[in-house]
């Protein structure tokens, strides 16, 4: 089977993916890194110039609140948030500052968030580099390769057009829709939430430092580790016949419930659909059959 050339692309050199819906704030002052890194999961101290990584906030209970790519932009920590929450976010951190040497903007309206993915995302991304007011940092989401860019928002036709230019591809809706669903990346606000904590999103080795300090919600997270228990898990479905909608109902062979599906694509290397779903324990183990609306499907151990 041979990839359409969005696959390609992320595969072979490097697919653009435009994230303009996601918001954008500055955290400035002396006391930006240490402060922000007792809050969120990821491990902030770890992030310097040309470099970035994913993380989450959560509530005290462990739920989450926006994912978030967090980049170093001068003498300011940018975080680019999920669609949707930036006014959330930047309440609820301004909430968790007392005496701390730290300052948050929304720089939503002035600043863009570009993904690049694909093993020459770090090339792609020199290319624009050092034009005024662009910053880029290796980020790999997928496991293929990958940059994250935040470029002012007037010029981010220009930012695309000039990556394209160096040989990058640009994603339609669907294409990245079809990659994400096959790399299994879930979305905020559509294959985990505010309902979630990180292990039901599938986010606990991904968007989770288990090797620094606390931060918001550490203590639930750690119980839920420690217990290894869920009562449900975002998985990866391999289906046959046509790709289902979401909200599609999941069911065992007796046609008890086990969950639904929230995202599906078809997969040009596997020749049929794939799709996220939220399924129940026990059943989203890899290997575990299921039915899709009847027809059948298998959870996967691995992305395709």
């Amino acid at each position: 089977m041979t990839l359409d050339s969005a696959g390609t692309a992320a595969r072979t050199s490097g697919l653009i993916v435009v994230e303009a819906e996601r918001g954008v704030l500055l955290v400035a002052g002396s006391d930006r890194v240490t402060w922000l890194n007792g809050v969120v999961t990821a491990d902030v101290a770890t992030v310097a110039p040309g470099t970035a990584t994913f993380g989450l906030l959560l509530s005290k209970v462990g739920k989450i609140q926006s994912d978030f790519y967090v980049l170093a932009r001068g003498d300011t920590l940018a975080l680019a948030v999920a669609e949707g929450t930036d006014t959330h976010v930047q309440a609820e951190l301004e909430r968790m500052l007392v005496m701390e040497d730290a300052e948050i903007r929304s720089a939503t309206s002035e600043l863009a968030c570009l993904v690049v993915h694909g093993p020459k995302a770090a090339e792609l991304a020199s290319a624009v580099a050092t034009l005024e007011g662009v910053t880029t940092a290796a980020l790999d989401r997928t496991g293929l390769g990958g940059a994250v860019l935040l470029v002012p928002r007037p010029r981010l036709d220009e930012v695309a057009a000039r990556l394209v230019a160096a040989g990058g591809v640009l994603a339609t809706p669907e294409a990245w829709q079809r990659l994400r669903v096959e790399r299994r990346v879930g979305t905020f606000g559509i294959d985990y939430g505010s309902s979630d904590n990180p292990h039901e999103a599938a986010l606990d080795r991904v968007a989770v430092s288990w090797t620094k300090g606390c931060y918001l919600g550490q203590e639930v997270v750690f119980m839920q580790d420690a217990r290894g228990k869920l009562k449900r898990r975002l998985v990866q479905l391999e289906l046959e016949g046509a790709s289902p909608p979401p909200g599609t109902p999941l069911t065992d062979a007796a046609g008890a419930p086990l969950g639904e599906v929230t995202s599906a694509a078809e997969s040009a290397l596997l020749g049929h659909p794939v799709a996220l779903a939220r399924v129940k324990a026990p059943h989203h183990e890899p290997g575990v059959r299921l039915a899709v609306a009847g027809v059948p499907a298998v959870v996967r151990a691995e992305p395709v």
